[in-house]
């Protein structure tokens, strides 16, 4: 049998994975004492996890996140109120399809956009879409389309995606302008999609940070009652690094797209850990 036309159509009908998984069979004599089903297994095996792999990279370029986290590195020491079991409830993402917000709040440093990062990575390994942004600088945009006619387009782009991190909330009084930008925001999601908040400020301020009552009590309201609440504690954890790992370091976008060499004995779970636990983020 032809090898080479089996594995050109393997590329052309884009299963790449299985055509990888082939070629690595081909080098390893061991593979030939397998049945043919079980052969089969693997390179289906590992074509789905190439796709997933990919989707997963996708998903995670799409959410533009501020930091690489992911639920495996929270710091769970004492001090910093953050309860193991609340995250493990968390981490299981059923809130995000409930329609569940989350709110984070605590003094700055404490990790608060880590722990809405990490809770996003999950988001976006269980399969659904997300997208960060700062709040502030969101509001800005929201403001600028109003003057050029995106308005609309944009209020829908961020209605598409199941999760949607707004950090850095309350770093300065909100206008009645952006409050109803906001409003308009948040009641399009409502019951149809779920919110990250990060704030520095106790959410019983929030409404004193607002210029209008009215559109407070409305974006309150339909923000807070469904709502898992997170209060960080403790001292920066800034602080408690060098002061040279402070400084962010320049890293290959290429080099870290390129996934690791897959071992055809390994399980689809294993792999997946191995290749994707902690991937780097990736910027547009």
């Amino acid at each position: 049998m032809l090898l080479h036309p089996t594995l050109d159509k393997l590329e052309q009908m884009r299963l790449h994975g299985m055509a990888r998984a082939l070629r690595d069979q081909l080098t390893q004599p061991e593979m030939e004492q397998l049945p043919f089903m079980d052969r089969l297994g693997l390179l289906v095996d590992h074509e789905e996890i190439v796709r997933y792999n990919n989707r997963l990279r996708s998903r995670l370029r799409r959410a533009r996140l501020r930091q690489e986290a992911s639920m495996a590195d929270l710091d769970y020491r004492r001090g910093r109120n953050l309860d193991r079991r609340l995250m493990a409830s968390l981490s299981t993402c059923d809130w995000v399809g409930k329609h569940h917000n989350v709110i984070i709040t605590g003094p700055t440093g404490v990790g608060k956009s880590f722990v809405a990062c990490a809770l996003a990575h999950k988001a976006c390994m269980e399969g659904f879409t997300v997208r960060y942004h700062r709040l502030h600088r969101l509001l800005e945009d929201l403001q600028l389309a109003h003057g050029d006619g995106r308005f609309l387009k944009l209020l829908k782009q961020l209605t598409r995606f199941h999760l949607l991190v707004l950090d850095d909330w309350g770093l300065s009084r909100i206008s009645a302008l952006h409050q109803r930008d906001l409003l308009e925001l948040i009641d399009d999601r409502y019951q149809k999609g779920s919110i990250v908040v990060t704030s520095q400020m106790p959410v019983s301020v929030w409404h004193e940070g607002m210029e209008d009552p009215t559109l407070a009590d409305a974006i309150l309201d339909r923000l807070i009652h469904n709502a898992h609440h997170i209060a960080l504690k403790g001292e920066s954890m800034r602080q408690r690094l060098p002061k040279w790992q402070n400084l962010p370091e320049k890293t290959s976008v290429t080099d870290a797209r390129q996934p690791r060499k897959w071992y055809p004995e390994q399980s689809r779970c294993s792999a997946i850990q191995r290749g994707l636990s902690t991937p780097n983020q990736v910027v547009d």
